[in-house]
């Protein structure tokens, strides 16, 4: 018999550092999504500028319990990218 494991995903900030722009945040205020919402935990928390871990303060994102959950951010523009920083919980 076969496991099955169910995630949450849960993001507190995502920054992506583009090369283009030396140590910029190219993915604050843009548009996100992600596979289902925790309210009031929504796509747009994980990359609305407050770095506060703090999930009790309202600003992380948060799927519901699922298989496969996902996050993402329209960067709205090509860049390279240098790193990607998740703070989690």
């Amino acid at each position: 018999m076969l496991a099955t494991a169910m995630f949450t995903l849960v993001v507190y900030n995502l920054m992506v550092t583009a090369a283009t722009f030396g140590l910029y945040n190219a993915a604050r205020f843009k548009s996100a999504t992600q596979s289902t919402s925790w309210p009031p935990f929504y796509a747009s928390l994980a990359v609305d500028g407050d770095y506060d871990p703090d999930g009790t303060h309202g600003h992380c994102q948060h799927t519901l319990q699922e298989l496969k959950p996902w996050w993402m951010v329209d960067l709205r523009g090509q860049f390279v990218v240098e790193q990607i920083r998740i703070t989690n919980r």
